[in-house]
C-alpha cells in the first residue's frame, strides 16, 4: 500500500474515533462547547500525523540499513529485502536494478580484461621469442662478420691479409685495364729480423711489427692498399699512378720510415727492408704475373745487400733511379744556385723592336749539364717544391727588370709561366706582390701566363685568383689558346691583358688552311675584345709575313731568336739599341 494511502486509511479512522469521542463527550456532558471540540481535533491531527512521521522514518531506515549493509560487504552480488508496495520500497528494488547491472557489466568487464590479458601474455610471450630469434640472428650476423674479418685480415696487425689482398687486386687490375693506367705492387721484406726476433723475444717481435704496419699506413694515399703476409712482409698496392717511375718515391718513404729509431721495451734499434716492385701492365697482366715479378725483383733487392728496392724491369729502375736522384738534388739547386732563367725575345711586328721577353727556367747541373724545365718542373710539381722553385723564379725575374732598368732598357717586360699548383695556391698574389715591392718595380712590367685549361679546369676559382692577381698591378695573358675548351663568354669577362696563340696553329701557317683560318679568327676574336695578341713558336719567314698581314702584335720564336742567357740577352737590348740610334 503506497504511503499516501495510509495516511488516508490513518487520517479516515483518527477521523471516526474523533467524532465518536465527540458524541461520546456531547451525551455525557450535554454540552455544546465548540473550542472543546476544536482542541481535541487538533490533538487528535497531531497524534495522527505523528504516528504517520513514525510510519515513513521507520521505512527509509530500513532501507538506510539495507543499503550499509550491502557497502559493508563491498560485494556486486548483495540485495536489498524488499517488502511492501509503496515509494520505499520502489526505490529499494531501483537500487537492487542498478546493482544487478554494475554486477553484470563488472563480469562482462573482467571477463574482457582477462581476454585481454591473456592475449598480451601471448602477444608478450611471442614477442620475447621473436627478441630472442633476432638477437640470436644478429649474433650469428656479428659472428659471421668477425670470421669473416678473420679470414680476410691479419689477427697481429688487423690489416688485410694475403687472401683479402689477392680480392682487391683482381678488381684493380680489371679497373686498370679499363681505364688504361699503372697500378704498382711493392713487396716489402724486413731484412736480417728473424735474428732481431730472435733477440727481443715473440712479444717484443709482436710490437715492432705492428709498429712497422702503421708506419706503413702513414706514407700511403688513401686510395692505396697495405696488406701483411706471412712472417715480417708487408705488400703495397699503388693505384691509379700517371708514371711507373712515381712508385719509387713511396719506396723511399718506406726505406726512410724503417730506419727510423724503434723502442721496444729497453731494445732501441733500426730496421732496413729491402722492397720489389712490379708495375702492371708492363711486368704482367694477371695477379700471378705481377706477383712473381715483385718477388723477383723483391730477390733481386736482397741480392744487393738489402735496405734498398728494386723495379722488375731494369728500364724502369734506372728511371726510378734517376727521378729519384733529381729529386734530391733539385731540393738543393735553390740553396747552392744552380738554377737560372733564360730569356726569349718578344718582338713587336710594328716596330721591330724587343718590347719583352719569356722568361724560360733552367737548372744548370753540376754533373748532368742544364736540364730543360720539361723535364724537373713536373718533378717539383709531383715532389711538392714548385713553390719554392716558382717563387724563386717570381723574385729573380723582378729583380732582373730592375737591372735592366737601372742600365736604361725601361720599355723591356718580363712572362712568366705559373704551373697549374702555383695558380690554385691559396698565397700566390701574396708572394708575387712581395717580390714586386722587395724589388721597387712597376708591375706592368711583369706579364703572367696561365694556361687555357688551368683556368678553365674551375672557372669561379680561376676568375677570383686572376682578380687577386690583377688588383697586384701585373698582366695576365693566356697561354696555349686554342687548344683547350675557354668560351668566348668567360673570355670576355676575366680581367687578361693578352692571349698568345699555341705553336701548334702557327707552326701550320700560312700552308695548312685550317691553321690559317683559326689563326686569323683569333687575332681578330682578340682584337675586337682589346686584347693583345702574340704568336709563339714563329719558325720561318714566311710565318713572319702572314701574321705582319693580319696584324698580329707581338711574336717569338726560334726564327728571331732561342732562349739565352740573362748575360746574352742584355747584348741583344745593347744591339737593337744601337741600331734605332743609327
Amino acid at each position: 500500500m503506497k504511503l499516501r494511502n495510509k495516511a488516508a486509511f490513518s487520517a479516515g479512522i483518527l477521523c471516526a474515533a474523533f467524532l465518536g469521542c465527540y458524541y461520546l463527550l456531547e451525551f455525557l456532558l450535554h454540552m455544546n462547547n465548540f473550542e472543546s471540540v476544536a482542541i481535541l481535533a487538533i490533538c487528535f491531527s497531531l497524534v495522527a500525523f505523528f504516528i504517520l512521521g513514525i510510519t515513513i522514518a521507520r521505512r527509509i531506515e530500513q532501507l538506510n540499513q539495507g543499503v550499509t549493509r550491502i557497502s559493508f560487504k563491498n560485494t556486486l552480488d548483495s540485495r536489498l529485502d524488499i517488502k511492501g508496495n509503496d515509494e520505499i520500497s520502489s526505490i529499494g528494488r531501483q537500487i537492487n536494478k542498478i546493482l544487478s547491472n554494475v554486477q553484470a557489466s563488472y563480469k562482462e568487464l573482467e571477463m574482457h580484461s582477462t581476454a585481454k590479458a591473456l592475449e598480451l601474455e601471448s602477444k608478450n610471450k611471442k614477442l620475447q621469442e621473436d627478441i630472442s630469434a633476432r638477437n640470436r640472428t644478429d649474433k650469428i650476423a656479428t659472428d659471421n662478420l668477425y670470421l669473416k674479418h678473420l679470414s680476410r685480415h691479419d689477427i697481429l696487425t688487423s690489416l688485410p691479409n694475403g687472401v683479402f689482398f689477392n680480392e682487391i687486386l683482381n678488381k684493380s687490375i680489371n679497373h686498370s685495364r679499363r681505364r688504361n693506367q699503372y697500378m704498382a705492387i711493392l713487396l716489402i721484406d724486413l731484412d736480417m729480423f728473424q735474428s732481431i726476433s730472435a733477440t727481443i723475444g715473440q712479444v717484443n717481435s709482436d710490437l715492432v711489427l705492428k709498429e712497422i704496419g702503421k708506419r706503413f699506413s702513414n706514407v700511403i694515399r688513401k686510395e692505396d692498399i697495405l696488406a701483411k703476409l706471412d712472417g715480417d712482409e708487408f705488400i703495397i698496392l699503388l693505384n691509379d699512378i700517371s708514371k711507373p717511375k712515381f712508385a719509387s718515391a713511396v719506396a723511399e718513404k718506406i726505406l726512410n720510415i724503417c730506419s727510423q729509431l724503434i723502442k721496444v721495451e729497453h731494445h732501441e734499434f733500426s730496421i732496413t727492408a729491402s722492397i720489389g716492385i712490379a708495375i702492371y701492365p708492363n711486368d704482367g697482366d694477371s695477379l700471378e704475373k705481377i706477383l712473381e715479378n715483385a718477388d723477383r725483383a723483391l730477390f733481386k733487392a736482397k741480392q744487393s745487400g738489402g735496405g734498398c728496392y728494386q723495379f722488375h724491369t731494369e728500364e724502369i729502375h734506372a728511371e726510378a733511379t734517376e727521378y729519384i736522384q733529381l729529386e734530391s738534388a733539385l731540393r738543393k739547386a735553390i740553396h747552392n744556385n744552380e738554377l737560372a732563367l733564360y730569356f726569349q725575345p718578344m718582338f713587336r711586328l710594328s716596330t721591330g723592336v724587343i718590347t719583352g721577353v719569356e722568361a724560360l727556367m733552367r737548372w744548370e747541373h753540376p754533373a748532368l749539364g742544364i736540364i730543360n724545365p720539361s723535364k724537373f718542373i713536373p718533378l717539383a710539381e709531383e715532389s711538392g717544391t714548385i713553390m719554392q722553385v716558382g717563387e724563386w723564379a717570381i723574385r729573380e725575374a723582378c729583380e732582373k727588370i730592375r737591372f735592366w732598368q737601372d742600365e736604361g732598357y725601361e720599355h723591356v717586360s718580363i712572362a712568366l709561366k705559373l704551373s697549374q699548383k702555383q695558380f690554385n695556391h691559396p698565397d700566390i698574389a701574396k708572394i708575387i706582390a712581395k717580390a714586386i715591392k722587395g724589388t721597387g718595380i712597376n708591375p706592368k712590367y711583369i706579364q703572367l701566363e696561365i694556361t687555357e685549361r688551368t683556368v678553365m679546369e674551375n672557372v669561379e676559382l680561376a676568375f677570383s685568383i686572376l682578380e687577386n692577381l690583377r688588383a697586384t698591378g701585373v698582366l695576365i695573358s693566356i697561354d696555349h689558346f686554342g687548344v683547350g675548351y675557354t668560351s668566348i663568354s668567360y673570355l670576355k669577362h676575366f680581367p687578361i691583358t693578352s692571349i698568345k696563340i699555341d705553336q701548334s696553329f702557327i707552326k701550320g701557317i700560312p700552308n695548312n688552311p685550317d691553321d690559317t683560318a683559326i689563326t686569323s679568327a683569333v687575332i681578330s676574336l682578340a682584337h675586337n675584345l682589346g686584347l693583345e695578341v702574340i704568336a709563339e713558336g714563329v719558325e720561318t719567314a714566311e710565318q713572319v709575313q702572314y701574321l705582319t698581314s693580319q696584324n698580329c702584335d707581338v711574336m717569338q720564336g726560334y726564327f728571331l731568336s732561342h732562349p739565352v742567357s740573362s748575360q746574352k740577352i742584355i747584348l741583344q737590348f745593347k744591339k737593337l739599341r744601337e741600331e734605332v740610334l743609327m
